[in-house]
């Protein structure tokens, strides 16, 4: 990994585990921990990548990686839900059973992943950030279970959690490097 990618990473892990942090400190009922507020968060991020040099040029692709991220988890949400795995009862607006707020997360939070990847695959740096995203992701859906925004049931925990995100940041890497950066839009 060259140097970029490592301050990338760094500063991936430091800017999650102060969120974490600060909403685990607020947690349960804090009244902070709002799917309003990851939007935000997200937006943020967003804005921070797009104003980055040459991000600019493939904005259209990273948006592109942020739809097959809704959709993709749309998918898998409903399918968990139907499954009987969880639920997610606090949303202004249920799509089948998927919160309005976690579908406009996805499409935000992709298309800024994508803008934040470095220009060529690399595989140390994918191996960490699908470790990263990984713990993260079961560590906000647990951080969304003590605030009520989100139940497991049926068995499902939080190990579960940062298998399947695992699983869907390796799927993320291969659409983006292997198909998405590979077509001309």
């Amino acid at each position: 990994m060259k140097t970029p990618e490592i301050r990338s990473i760094t500063s991936i892990i430091l800017l999650f585990s102060a969120v974490a942090v600060f909403f685990y400190l607020i947690a349960p009922d804090g009244g902070l921990l709002t799917y309003e507020t990851l939007i935000f968060l997200a937006f943020l991020w967003l804005v921070y990548e797009v104003k980055q040099p040459a991000k600019s040029k493939i904005l259209n692709k990273a948006i592109l990686l942020g739809l097959f991220l809704m959709v993709f988890d749309f998918i898998i949400e409903n399918g968990g839900y139907f499954a009987g795995l969880w639920t997610s009862p606090m949303t202004i607006f249920p799509i089948i059973t998927v919160p309005i707020e976690i579908i406009v997360l996805a499409i935000i939070g992709g298309t800024a992943w994508a803008l934040h990847l470095p220009e060529k695959f690399d595989k140390t740096y994918a191996a960490v950030e699908v470790i990263v995203f990984g713990f993260f992701g079961a560590l906000g859906e647990y951080l969304l279970e003590l605030n009520g925004m989100m139940v497991y049931t049926g068995g499902w925990t939080s190990i579960h959690a940062f298998f399947g995100y695992v699983i869907t940041w390796i799927i993320l890497f291969w659409v983006w490097y292997g198909v998405i950066k590979k077509r001309k839009f």
